[in-house]
């Protein structure tokens, strides 16, 4: 099991031992029961421990005074400690935390919340030890937007997230960010049963346990997360929620694929902003090539750093009734990096079935082409390491 690794010291009375057995023998944590304290200074010595449920006051036991024990010992400085506890005036809880406890629960406490307390604990408690032996590492978020709908935004965000991930082993996340029709849902044959509500509704308590629940996995090995099935749903959603979820996301996955809704409310901007590329999609059109000048407006106005930040990418080149790339580059004085081909019916089918088509005919044209950018953003915004010091949680 997922958790038999896990060993749990239970210092309690005899009804929460019986409730604990209940609850977490079967997700796989090994317990370790005694009402000694020279007995569980003893097991957490001997052998590793990775977390103490310690009620405040037994008969034989100070739960406080342990708790200062186990802090001042090098060996288990860092254990989990949960004070479990019938204890619930604030003054105890204030001493509990001043003694070193992680977390403190007042009986009695439902199974459920319970087991995911621990869960909660335990990972956090993992990922800061991680942190203690290797540098994290901090992934690019790249926001895919469009000068106006139709351009083929999603389409090519999606294969995308598909080229990175599979071709060249990019941990990918594809984040639907046009909150009011966002399709990836339809482009990937995903059903909208978790979306990014279900990651707002519990942003206080966001950690890669949750994450990973509400997070779907495509067959291609890229995650996705859904936008919100009901448009009333979308206002629940702010710009604070948004920078959140970015910061998050860069620190579990290489590359944070963000496919952005054609508008400039703050939810976007905050996007374009925490970005560190923004692929700019544009059709010989136009108006693609009027609502072009709009967006350099805005982003000089955001002080976005356009020249280094932003890349266009012409979707349907060369189409002989558009205006040719290089009366494009004449008028924004702009290169436009990436050039894609009409991918024709096979773009239309891949989307129609909802399978990419990155996934079954890597090789078309219009695939090789994706791939080129996939190729250009290893290349030149690779995943980068950054330091960050360790600390232990304290509730």
């Amino acid at each position: 099991m997922a958790n038999a690794s896990k060993r749990i010291l239970i210092m309690q009375d005899n009804a929460t031992i019986a409730l604990l057995r209940q609850s977490l023998i079967p997700e796989g944590y090994e317990l370790l029961e005694t009402n000694s304290v020279e007995q569980a200074l003893a097991w957490v010595k001997e052998s590793p421990v990775d977390m103490a449920i310690i009620e405040m006051s037994l008969a034989d036991i100070n739960g406080l005074e342990l708790t200062r024990q186990l802090r001042a010992e090098d060996s288990t400085r860092h254990l989990v400690i949960l004070m479990l506890t019938f204890r619930a005036n604030v003054e105890d809880k204030v001493a509990a935390f001043e003694s070193g406890a992680d977390e403190y629960l007042i009986k009695p406490v439902q199974p459920q919340e319970l087991v995911y307390r621990i869960r909660l604990l335990l990972g956090r408690s993992s990922r800061a030890a991680a942190s203690q032996v290797q540098p994290a590492k901090r992934g690019r978020i790249i926001a895919f937007f469009g000068t106006k709908g139709g351009v083929g935004r999603t389409t090519i965000s999606v294969n995308l997230s598909v080229a990175l991930q599979r071709r060249l082993r990019a941990q990918t996340l594809l984040f639907d960010a046009d909150f009011f029709f966002g399709d990836i849902a339809l482009h990937l044959n995903l059903s909208p049963s978790r979306t990014i509500l279900d990651l707002v509704q519990h942003i206080d308590d966001l950690d890669q346990e949750l994450i990973d629940r509400v997070v779907q996995q495509h067959p291609s090995g890229v995650r996705v997360l859904l936008s919100p099935r009901n448009p009333e749903d979308v206002e629940s959603i702010g710009p604070d929620h948004i920078e959140r979820l970015l910061d998050h996301f860069a620190t579990c996955y290489d590359y944070v694929i963000v496919d952005c809704q054609t508008s400039y409310d703050e939810r976007t901007l905050m996007i374009l902003e925490k970005a560190d590329a923004i692929l700019l999609v544009i059709k010989p059109e136009v108006g693609c090539v009027k609502n072009m000048a709009v967006f350099s407006e805005l982003a000089a106005k955001l002080g976005l750093p356009i020249d280094k930040k932003v890349h266009i990418v012409l979707n349907r080149a060369g189409s002989k009734s558009g205006i040719a790339p290089k009366e494009i580059e004449r008028i924004f004085r702009r290169q436009i990096e990436f050039q894609l081909g009409s991918g024709g019916s096979a773009v239309v089918v891949s989307v129609n079935r909802g399978v990419p088509l990155m996934v079954e005919h890597p090789n078309h044209a219009f695939a090789l082409q994706v791939s080129q950018i996939a190729d250009y953003l290893v290349r030149n915004l690779p995943p980068v390491e950054t330091e960050i010091a360790p600390a232990r949680s304290t509730g």
